[in-house]
């Protein structure tokens, strides 16, 4: 179930300096684990080992201007191709080697393999030596390398990771950077670069969307079949329980087709959070000391989850059984006609086009249905990727050069985008033409993304991630009532934020 500055252009006008030289599957969806991070188990042992380590604070790594000849070019536009500065054209002194870790596997490493070429090619003093790093234990491994000085020269982590690392002085802050290469805040969505964001620092950059990713993807072949109108998709939870007792297949007592998995919503933050905030409701306030889950809408919601297990997908037992027969495939249920709907991310038109080329004309995408708390569809914009620049780095103004080809320019953040028809952080990204072409739910992408609300991230999220899942999993398996489990989760995570707080 579901897992120097540099060349090139950002395509619009930023002044800024030229360049430099040149089953498994059911835990991981009711625990909110992306299908990217199949190779993570049930236990979360490495939250535990980041909060062990968490206080062992790096030396801080070296001011960071670029001081290189050409460095400062008023009124340009950044990496202007055929724009050569003079260290573009001198022979290398020296070539610096950049090592890059990444969690871009499947279809989309030969991408990212092209997007670091194309950055070679424009700086040929430069070499990138790319690490598909496995997702288990990554923010430890991060944390030692820092440690040790021997860190990787730019690291890719989930915007959640943010408050816990900068805690343990892990990254450089990148506003000096963007304040020199004129890459302002206003080029992304308001949604997406908050999360990079920690005591009024920016610590990351994003890639891709954390916007869009929970939407509702409907095979309209299969709503047809079952006397539903595709045109008209459910947008409140009791349209969408009808439809699913239309959609959903049972045989010898067994589970045979699923019209929707509401414990599955293709990775963080989980069920439970993603369904709060379509039901109305927040889950901390905004001073982030305060937790507001354990309100009518929360209660609300973690009892629907449980309900609609129960009496439309035959409980949790039935289900369980179902992804073990149906979830193997990397590809996945919902592409082999198993699953009506799925709740998932932008990403997924490029995953269908490449193994369900069938269904990728005749989809519907939408808006997530809403509770009966709320007065408007969202979604959530969760944690996301992003990029960031460890302290103790070797070369850090490399290491943001690298950061800005991967997230601001238009040939390396913009294209690889765009390969995979994917809506971009970037405001100007989206507005090219190129990007949406071919795609024809790139309207629909938009508007839903547009209605997105970004979802607060504290010091403490590993330990309330950690709790939130084990909260859902108590509810679904009937180990406490839903009231019972909310209870209990409420006062475990506020324990943690006055601990935490009361330390400042």
């Amino acid at each position: 179930m579901r897992g120097p500055t540099m060349g090139c252009c950002v395509g619009w006008p930023v002044p800024g300096p030229q360049d430099g030289c040149g089953s498994l599957k059911f835990v991981m969806a009711l625990f909110g684990i992306h299908e990217e991070y199949t190779t993570m188990r049930r236990g979360m042992a490495w939250w535990g080992i980041l909060l062990l380590v968490a206080w062992l604070a790096a030396s801080c790594g070296p001011a960071f201007r670029d001081k290189s000849p050409g460095a400062t070019v008023a009124n340009t536009r950044v990496g202007d191709a055929g724009s050569p500065t003079a260290l573009d054209t001198n022979p290398c002194a020296e070539v610096v080697t950049l090592r890059l870790w990444h969690h871009w596997g499947g279809s989309r490493l030969p991408l990212m393999e092209e997007q670091i070429r194309r950055f070679e090619e424009r700086h040929p003093c430069v070499q990138v030596e790319m690490t598909l790093l496995p997702w288990p234990q990554r923010l430890a491994t991060l944390l030692d390398a820092v440690d040790a000085g021997d860190p990787p020269d730019v690291t890719m982590i989930g915007r959640q990771d943010v408050p816990a690392l900068v805690e343990a002085q892990a990254l450089l802050p990148l506003d000096s950077w963007m304040e020199q290469d004129g890459v302002s805040p206003e080029l992304f969505y308001a949604a997406e670069i908050a999360g990079t964001r920690y005591q009024n620092q920016t610590w990351m950059l994003p890639m891709p969307t954390a916007a869009g990713s929970k939407m509702l993807w409907i095979n309209a072949p299969w709503f047809r079949r079952a006397g539903l109108n595709p045109e008209h998709p459910p947008t409140t939870w009791a349209q969408l329980g009808a439809a699913c007792r239309s959609l959903t297949q049972f045989r010898r007592g067994a589970l045979e087709r699923i019209g929707l998995n509401v414990l599955d919503v293709h990775g963080q933050p989980g069920a439970f959070l993603t369904w709060l905030y379509a039901n109305g409701g927040t889950w901390i306030s905004d001073d982030l000391r305060t937790v507001t889950f354990d309100g009518p809408e929360g209660i609300e919601t973690l009892r629907w989850m449980v309900d609609f297990t129960n009496s439309i997908n035959g409980g949790v037992a039935r289900v369980e059984a179902f992804y073990r027969r149906t979830g193997d495939w990397e590809d996945g249920p919902f592409y082999h006609d198993y699953e009506a709907m799925m709740v998932a991310g932008t990403w997924e038109y490029h995953k269908i086009q490449t193994y369900a080329p069938h269904l990728a004309q005749d989809l519907i995408v939408t808006a997530l249905p809403r509770g009966p708390s709320a007065s408007t569809n969202r979604g959530v914009a969760y944690g996301g990727w992003g990029y960031a620049v460890p302290r103790n780095v070797r070369h850090p103004e490399w290491s943001w050069a690298l950061l800005k080809w991967l997230t601001v320019e238009r040939d390396g953040a913009c294209w690889f985008l765009q390969q995979q028809k994917r809506p971009s952080p970037l405001k100007a990204c989206n507005e090219d033409p190129a990007t949406g072409a071919g795609n024809p739910y790139w309207s629909d992408f938009l508007a839903i993304m547009a209605q997105d609300v970004h979802v607060p991230v504290t010091p403490v999220q590993p330990e309330v991630e950690q709790i939130l899942r084990r909260m859902a999993e108590d509810a679904i398996y009937g180990v406490r009532s839903p009231e019972e489990a909310l209870a209990w989760a409420s006062a475990e995570i506020q324990a943690r934020l006055d601990r935490y707080w009361a330390s400042r």
